[in-house]
Parts: C-alpha cells; sequence; structure tokens
C-alpha cells in the first residue's frame, strides 16, 4: 500500500423495467455540502472551461447537428447555459433530472441572477469585457428579463442570496425566463441516467453530461470520519468498480462514434474510496483529508481514507481505447489547498 500526501450521497430506489437504480439528482435547492463545504448550487456557465471545450467538440464532431442530454440538471440553469453556447437550432439540447421539486421549478421557468455571485456578470448593469461579454451576449439571445409575481420568484442558492443581500448595500437580482421562441430548442424532462439506454429506443445522442453527480451513485463519502466507517459500513457501495463499469458501458452504447461524455470537476467524482475487498497493491493510503479544515477537530478522524490507486472512472473509460480525454479543468484536492487538474471532457473514438 503506498502513502500519498495529495492524490452527501442520495440513493432512493427507482426501476427501469425489473431493475432497480439510484434516484440521481444534482441537488441544487442547497447552498453547499455540510461537510465538503463545496457548493451545490447551480449557476449559469459554471466551470466554464469545461462547457466550452464540450461545446467546441461538439459543434466540430458534428456540424450537422446533434442531440445533447445533460442529465442531474436541477431547473435548468446547466442546460441553458449549454444551449447557450450551441446556439443553432440544429442542436437540441435535453435536461433530465429525477427530482419533482426540480422540475416544478424547471416548469415554471423562472431564473434569478443576483449581484456578487459567480454569474452576476449576466446582470443588464454590468459591463463585462472579453470572455464574460461573449457569454453574456449569448445568454441574453435564448434568454429575456421577466418580471414575475413575488409567489412566483424562486431564488436559487437562498442561503447565499440572504447573505449577500443583507452584506452589499447596492445588491440587486433580476429574473429571467427562456425567450418563447427558444423554449422547443431546450427541453427539461424526468429521467434518470441509469435508465438512459430506454430512452429513444436505439437511437444515439451526440453527448451526455453528467456533471458533480457520479460520487452520488457510488456512494463515494470522502468525508467519512473513522467513526462513520466503522460504524457505517452498509452506507458505502463496496462494487463501486464494477457499478462504474456498467455505468461507463451504458453511455458508450448510448453515444454517436466520436460522441462526448462530459463530468463534472468535484474532486469526489474523479478521487474514490477503496472498496474493502481491493488487494494493497491497488489501495493508496491518503494521509490528508479533503475539504475539512485542517483546524477542524475532525480533520484527523477523518484522514488516512483508503482510495483507488488508479480512478475507476478513469481505468473503465479509458479500455480498449474507447474514450480519450479532450477536456480538463481545475478543482480543489484538499480545502484551501492548491488545485489540480482533473479530465472532465472525453471523447468515445471507437
Amino acid at each position: 500500500m503506498q502513502i500519498c500526501d495529495y492524490p452527501n450521497w442520495l440513493i432512493n430506489n427507482t426501476y427501469c423495467g425489473n431493475r432497480a437504480v439510484n434516484r440521481l439528482s444534482f441537488q441544487g435547492l442547497l447552498y453547499c455540502d455540510p461537510k465538503t463545504r463545496m457548493p451545490l448550487d447551480s449557476w449559469f456557465f459554471r466551470d466554464y472551461d469545461t462547457l466550452k471545450k464540450a461545446a467546441d467538440e461538439i459543434k466540430t464532431t458534428f456540424p450537422e447537428g446533434a442531440e445533447v442530454w445533460d442529465f442531474a440538471c436541477s431547473n435548468g440553469e446547466e442546460t441553458i447555459s449549454i444551449k447557450s453556447l450551441l446556439e443553432d437550432p440544429k442542436y437540441k439540447v435535453i435536461g433530465y433530472d429525477s427530482s419533482t421539486s426540480a422540475l416544478k421549478l424547471a416548469k415554471k421557468g423562472i431564473y434569478t441572477v443576483f449581484s456578487n455571485w459567480y454569474d452576476s456578470f449576466l446582470l443588464p448593469n454590468e459591463d463585462p469585457q472579453g470572455e464574460e461579454k461573449v457569454l453574456k451576449d449569448k445568454f441574453y439571445r435564448i434568454m429575456e428579463e421577466t418580471f414575475p409575481q413575488r409567489e412566483d420568484r424562486y431564488i436559487n442558492n437562498k442561503a447565499t442570496y440572504f447573505d449577500i443581500k443583507k452584506f452589499f448595500v447596492n445588491f440587486q437580482e433580476k429574473f429571467f425566463r427562456i425567450s418563447p421562441q427558444k423554449l422547443e430548442q431546450i427541453d427539461i424532462r424526468k429521467g434518470n441516467i441509469n435508465c438512459i439506454e430506454n430512452y429513444r429506443n436505439q437511437d444515439k445522442v451526440g453527448a451526455v453530461f453528467f456533471r458533480n453527480a457520479l460520487y452520488q451513485m457510488v456512494g463515494n463519502d470522502l468525508n467519512e470520519t473513522i467513526e462513520q466507517r466503522k460504524y457505517f459500513n452498509s452506507r458505502s457501495v463496496n462494487n463501486k468498480k464494477e457499478i462504474i463499469e456498467k455505468f461507463v458501458d451504458r453511455i458508450h452504447r448510448k453515444l454517436e462514434n466520436g460522441g462526448i461524455f462530459v463530468i463534472g470537476d468535484h474532486i469526489k467524482d474523479h478521487l474514490f474510496l477503496a472498496d474493502y475487498n481491493l488487494s494493497d497493491d491497488e489501495v493508496v493510503l491518503f494521509k490528508d483529508t479533503p475539504f475539512f479544515d485542517i483546524g477542524d477537530k475532525k480533520h484527523v478522524c477523518a484522514s488516512n481514507l483508503k482510495l483507488f490507486k488508479e480512478s475507476p472512472l478513469k481505468t473503465s473509460l479509458e479500455k480498449n481505447n474507447r474514450f480519450i480525454p479532450v477536456g480538463f479543468s481545475k478543482t480543489w484536492l484538499t480545502y484551501g489547498g492548491n488545485k489540480i487538474t482533473v479530465p472532465t471532457v472525453w471523447k468515445k473514438i471507437r
């Protein structure tokens, strides 16, 4: 076993035919994971480098158009962001989420942008420059400002919203909806990525997005303390490698040749707790602890995680050279530490 200094999961059963599967939702109604302190909210153009690379690959590979599926999309900020980067009507973007509450919000179709947040450059009075100016122009070609009744207003990122509103004197918020002429090009439905092969029968698609949600499927809680690992082992999935292999197989079968698979930049989609039956040669001991502040008394209790030496997701994607990484993002490995580069955009090549 090697020792390495730096190398919320949710399960509710639903069914595809007779097969029980996990219900996966992005959990966009929360502000941040109470353990990881990482944001769980959605906002427009989150992890833009990944979105842009994916969109560029889709346009290059499928110049005649393609269908793009966005799973665990919450109420649709990411789906709308993808469509903003794939403006041509020949690209149809469909968002899927298993959460009834998220779908109700998507059906209401009202989105909030407020000051001093990641996407505040989209506010009408902001004058962004460079890439943000381009994104703002794209956003307003799909979205339009609206003035909903108070009961129809939905404030995403509620905890952040109220904190910022209380702190900044010149706080402002604006509400948006998809322009009527663009509604046919964006669709948000109830759906689960584990049932992906049931959608559109044998038809294949150009791209599948599944960002910052894979860790839910395999119970990849990197923040379990020693006590939690000792007494709650039944919560952790002990066949991650098998689950991920079957998951990647389904994605591979559903994608067109040259199709794009996009995952998130959250470290829990890249660094995996080891299954209990692995040999020492397959395991690395992670001395530090993701996300816990080193001053937190729980830090010591949660350190020394046993992790897969090789990411089972990366191994499955690269099996038989069926996918290659074409896009990357940077993420935090430890709370407050340096960022590392992770592959987030994969291309099917065989």
